[in-house]
């Protein structure tokens, strides 16, 4: 056999025995750094979403990544807008990263099928509504090949839990007294907001010294969550305890409470979530019983999984779908994070360190800032 067939048939038999997953991740443009777009549905200048992109362009950078992004300022127009423009770049993104705000990850999955581009699902996944209507990730589309997404239901639990826990410490509920609970959703179709509710709904059930009074929808706004607040207290509703969906509707209670005489940690609780700058003071001050959250740094632990699963980690190909725990801070642990979060200078964490890309076979993600947080049953 001349040597020319010998070299063809060796390279067939290399193509024939490679994983399939090594066949679809590695980028067409060797010379080229992976390139990744990422529509996010929030503001890239304020808020979480902010703090969700500047990860996410930490890690990057660090992974050696193009990361490109469309920022849509909470706007469903915006996002479909936003969507086109991804799709109409050339070259094409290696990877996009989606969530499904607004219910429009289903249209994006289905669009980059289309175009054979790999997609991850990021925080807000596909609702099973969705996914019972198109499928899941890898078994049903090839080319979504990740979903990322927190544990927003022990989050919703643990705040609510929080109310309890912080009116124990005060002496006049040392009785238990059942606590009047005010409790402010996000919105009532986002999975995040979804779930964060199941958590609330379990510890109602489980702690019967919550007595829920009344559950409204703030848009995950501080404004509409101080005017619903102040509407409630003006119709003398009972309010012992506010479980809060996120910081901003948090705080937005808190200054109703506080115009109308109430004295938060003290003789009325509240609970948030998104270790927002201001979130972390009323926690340090004690008018918050918690600021739940670290999901902002989703951005860079996708990044993470990005870098891993192009290197091949299997786990990622046996169970496309990963869940992490966010972590709660409390007046117990705030000295630590304010320490590790400074003034947000994300590069100055080193990302790679959660990368199991060079660990033992059976190795688990360890996406924890502090290996002692968590809150117990």
């Amino acid at each position: 056999m001349k040597p020319y067939a010998v070299l063809f048939l060796l390279g067939l038999v290399a193509l024939l025995v490679m994983p399939a997953h090594a066949q679809v991740t590695t980028p067409d443009r060797s010379d080229a750094p992976v390139r990744v777009a990422f529509i996010n549905p929030g503001y890239g200048d304020r808020g979480f979403w902010k703090d969700v992109r500047g990860t996410m362009e930490a890690a990057a950078d660090q992974f050696g990544y193009e990361l490109i992004v469309f920022d849509c300022d909470r706007d469903s127009k915006m996002m479909i807008e936003s969507a086109q423009r991804v799709f109409d770049l050339d070259p094409a993104p290696d990877y996009i990263i989606a969530v499904n705000e607004h219910q429009q990850g289903a249209r994006i999955v289905l669009e980059a099928a289309e175009r054979d581009i790999p997609v991850i699902m990021l925080l807000n996944d596909l609702t099973q509504e969705q996914k019972d209507a198109h499928g899941y990730p890898v078994k049903d589309f090839a080319n979504w090949i990740l979903t990322l997404t927190p544990d927003n239901e022990r989050a919703g639990y643990d705040i609510a839990k929080s109310l309890i826990d912080g009116a124990r410490l005060e002496n006049e509920y040392q009785h238990r007294k059942p606590l009047c609970l005010l409790s402010i959703a996000g919105d009532s179709k986002t999975p995040a907001s979804l779930q964060r509710l199941q958590g609330l709904d379990h510890a109602l059930s489980r702690f019967p010294l919550l007595r829920e009074q009344n559950r409204l929808v703030a848009n995950w706004s501080y404004d509409e969550a101080f005017r619903q607040t102040q509407s409630w207290l003006k119709r003398d509703g009972c309010v012992d305890a506010v479980w809060a969906a996120n910081d901003d509707i948090a705080l937005g209670a808190i200054a109703a409470l506080e115009e109308a005489g109430r004295r938060p940690g003290k003789d009325v609780f509240v609970g948030g979530l998104n270790w927002s700058p201001d979130g972390l003071r009323k926690v340090s001050d004690g008018k918050m019983t918690m600021t739940h959250g670290g999901h902002f740094f989703a951005g860079a632990w996708v990044m993470v999984l990005l870098h891993d699963y192009i290197s091949g980690v299997e786990t990622l190909y046996e169970n496309p779908e990963i869940s992490f725990r966010m972590e709660a801070i409390t007046r117990d642990n705030i000295s630590y994070f304010v320490d590790v979060l400074g003034n947000r200078d994300w590069g100055s964490l080193d990302f790679k360190e959660f990368s199991i890309a060079n660990s033992p076979p059976g190795t688990e993600y360890n996406f924890v800032l502090h290996p002692g947080d968590g809150q117990e049953e």
